[in-house]
C-alpha cells in the first residue's frame, strides 16, 4: 500500500472535541521524512450540518486567524449540534512567515483552487481542502482581509451561485451575519478561488474581508468574530451569546471591474480619499508623485464609477498595475432578491 501524501490526523467520522494537524509531505535537506504540520481542529456533536471555518489562506491577514484561534480555545463541544471544522492557518508557510504567499513556492491559497492542482505545497493544502474537506460540508465561511498592501472596511461577503435555490439560501446566510456592508456577488467566481472550489461540490460559500494594512485591528476583529457567531447561530449548529444578538444597520453592496483603481505608473501614492468615503464617476481621487524626478508634474487619478470606497492601498510607493482603490456600489435588498428570483 503507498502511503498518501497528504493526511488528517484528527478523525473526521468521531464524536467529541479534537485538535490536532493535517500533515502535508515536504522533504528537504534539513528534514528529508519532513512534514508541514498544518492545525486542525474538528468538533462534533450529534446531528446537524458541517462547516469549515478557514482563515490564513493569506499569511499577513490576521483578523481571521485570531477569530479562529479564539474559536479553537474556547468552544464548548457539547453546545453544539452538528460539525465545525476549523482551519486557522490554512496555508502555514505564509502565515509563519507573515506574507500573502508561500516563502516555500510562492504559492497564493487563493489562487490555487483551479482545474488543476500544482504539485507543490500550496497546491497540495489546495487540493486536500477542495476534495477531501469540502465535500464533507454543507458551509463553508473563509476570512479574508487586505492582508499587508490594502485596508479594507470590514463587510461579509457571499458568492450567490447560479442555482435559485442555493442564491435564497446564501443571501439568508449573508444576511444572517448582519456585517455593517453585506457584498452579494452574483454567480460564480471565474477565478480559482475557494469560492469557486465550494460552489462546484455543492457548498454554500461565504466570506468577508476584515481590516488589513499588515496588522490587526480590535474594531475589524470584533465584526469577523460577530459574523461567525451569528452564522454559526443561523445553521442551527451553535447559539449565539447575547452580545451578538443586537441588530445593525447593513447596506447591500455588489462590485464591478469600473470599481478599480489601478496605478498607471510608479511611484509615491497620495490618496485623496478613506475607506467609508462615498465617491462620484470623475471625482479626483488622488496623486501619483515621482520624488526621485521632482521636476515632473504628479499624475492625476480619478474614480470610474459611483461608490462607497472600500479599500485604499496601505503601502506609500507603488509600481504599474497596483489596486490603488477598490469601490463596492450600494443597491437594494430588493434588487438582490429581484435577481435571485430571475435565475433559472
Amino acid at each position: 500500500m503507498s502511503l498518501t501524501s497528504v493526511w488528517c490526523e484528527p478523525d473526521l467520522t468521531a464524536q467529541g472535541r479534537q485538535v490536532g494537524w493535517i500533515r502535508v509531505e515536504h522533504s528537504v535537506h534539513r528534514s528529508a521524512y519532513g512534514t508541514i504540520a498544518i492545525p486542525f481542529a474538528v468538533f462534533a456533536n450529534g446531528e446537524g450540518p458541517t462547516i469549515l471555518l478557514m482563515a490564513g489562506s493569506h499569511g499577513d491577514e490576521y483578523e481571521g486567524q485570531l477569530a479562529l484561534t479564539r474559536l479553537v480555545r474556547s468552544l464548548d463541544v457539547s453546545r453544539i449540534r452538528g460539525r465545525i471544522l476549523v482551519l486557522p492557518a490554512a496555508n502555514l508557510p505564509a502565515v509563519v512567515a507573515g506574507q500573502r504567499t508561500s516563502p516555500l513556492d510562492g504559492g497564493n491559497l487563493n489562487r490555487s483552487f483551479g482545474d488543476h492542482y500544482t504539485d507543490t505545497p500550496t497546491g497540495q493544502i489546495a487540493a486536500f481542502i477542495a476534495e477531501e474537506l469540502l465535500p464533507l460540508c454543507d458551509v463553508m465561511l473563509d476570512l479574508h482581509s487586505g492582508g499587508s498592501s490594502l485596508r479594507h472596511l470590514s463587510c461579509s461577503y457571499a458568492d450567490l451561485s447560479c442555482d435559485p435555490v442555493m442564491a435564497a439560501r446564501t443571501f439568508a446566510a449573508l444576511e444572517a451575519m448582519n456585517a455593517p456592508l453585506s457584498w452579494a456577488q452574483a454567480g460564480i467566481p471565474a477565478a480559482p478561488v475557494a469560492g469557486r472550489a465550494a460552489l462546484r461540490k455543492g457548498v454554500m460559500h461565504l466570506s468577508g474581508e476584515f481590516g488589513g494594512g499588515g496588522a490587526l485591528n480590535a474594531a475589524d476583529l470584533n465584526v469577523a468574530e460577530r459574523c461567525i457567531y451569528r452564522l454559526l447561530d443561523h445553521l442551527g449548529i451553535l447559539e449565539m451569546a447575547a452580545e451578538w444578538r443586537a441588530e445593525i444597520a447593513t447596506r447591500f453592496v455588489f462590485n464591478t471591474q469600473a470599481h478599480f483603481t489601478y496605478a498607471p505608473g510608479e511611484g509615491v501614492f497620495e490618496p485623496l480619499a478613506a475607506p467609508g468615503d462615498v465617491v462620484e464617476k470623475g471625482q479626483a481621487a488622488g496623486w501619483i508623485h515621482r520624488p526621485e524626478r521632482p521636476e515632473d508634474a504628479p499624475v492625476a487619478l480619478h474614480f470610474a464609477s459611483d461608490g462607497i470606497v472600500a479599500v485604499t492601498r496601505a503601502m506609500g510607493r507603488c509600481l504599474p498595475g497596483d489596486c490603488l482603490f477598490h469601490l463596492l456600489e450600494e443597491t437594494p435588498r430588493a434588487a438582490v432578491l429581484a435577481g435571485i428570483k430571475a435565475l433559472k
